[in-house]
């Protein structure tokens, strides 16, 4: 692994942008969350121009299908509810969920028209949908995954970029979560896609559908909590590891060129998290940013 970059969030990226000069992104921006657990920040690090921008107060960023807004979640004395920003400097933020229980982890649909995020509205952590937008039909609130009377959870949701399909981890029959599909309409038809004794966490989809990349300690002894990014057809075969790292990398998400790899990544010993960037077959890992979690690409823009 290279030697790491540090830098403060709040100022331009110089070291980053030297480092990336002249390499072509389909989109070159990455939207993260600050590790300040007292005040996290949604920033947005522009990896052709280094510019490093404030956009809102919140955590767990997903982008918008065309790349216009965010929806996140912020955290409160009363729980946690989604809200939606412009993915500009400073944009307008507006509020979509109000409720008492934890809602996280919202995921966009490709048509735009709803967010997929877990919710222990119902009792324990389970996978709901939404509607942006109210209209005639209202909010649909619909819950997709049921809870079951030993408590076991649904959670970290990602959207297929086809729109039919969700991914998500799900803790089944012991303490050890596997990555699941279901639809993304009613949950119906869910398949299990990983069989491991290991913890399978956090997917997220390929940008043309084919692949879901997950974090797993699979390589490792049990409860080890040493995590590596892997890649898996969508139908769970051929499994690939792709870092060896000593630590924890989590939360991978591709670039829209299929190119490049973003991951979150914990050191040994370390307090905080930094976002760590790799070419798609697990080569030349570097660190982009530190104290940073949860990074997501931005989608390929139609300009």
């Amino acid at each position: 692994m290279t030697r790491k970059i540090s830098f403060s969030p709040a100022t331009l990226l110089i070291t980053v942008f030297l480092f990336l000069a002249g390499t072509a992104y389909a989109d070159n921006r990455l939207v993260y969350t600050t590790n300040d657990e007292n005040k996290r920040e949604i920033r947005m690090l522009d990896l052709e121009t280094g510019e490093n921008a404030f956009i809102t107060f919140g955590r767990e960023a997903s982008w918008s299908p065309d790349g216009n807004a965010l929806v996140f979640c912020r955290i409160d004395a009363s729980g946690s509810n989604l809200y939606i920003v412009d993915a500009s400097h400073g944009g307008a933020v507006r509020q979509l969920t109000d409720s008492p229980a934890h809602d996280r982890g919202p995921t966009w649909s490709p048509d735009g028209s709803m967010v997929a995020f877990s919710s222990d509205r119902s009792g324990t952590d389970q996978i709901w949908r939404m509607n942006i937008d109210s209209g005639s039909w209202g909010p649909n609130l619909t819950q997709l995954t049921s809870d079951t009377p030993h408590k076991r959870v649904n959670n970290f949701v990602s959207w297929s970029p086809d729109g039919r399909w969700i991914a998500f981890e799900a803790d089944r029959d012991r303490d050890d979560p596997e990555i699941f599909l279901a639809n993304a309409v009613d949950g119906t038809n869910q398949q299990r896609l990983t069989f491991s004794r290991a913890l399978d966490e956090v997917p997220s989809w390929s940008p043309d559908g084919r692949f879901i990349l997950f974090s797993s300690d699979r390589h490792d002894d049990p409860l080890s909590r040493n995590y590596d990014i892997y890649i898996m057809a969508i139908d769970g075969r051929n499994p690939r590891r792709l870092t060896n790292t000593p630590g924890a990398a989590s939360y991978p998400s591709m670039s829209p060129d299929g190119r490049y790899i973003a991951f979150s990544y914990r050191a040994p010993g370390a307090s905080s998290t930094d976002v760590m960037l790799m070419n798609s077959d697990g080569s030349a890992v570097r660190n982009l940013i530190s104290d940073a979690d949860v990074p997501r690409f931005a989608p390929t823009r139609d300009d």
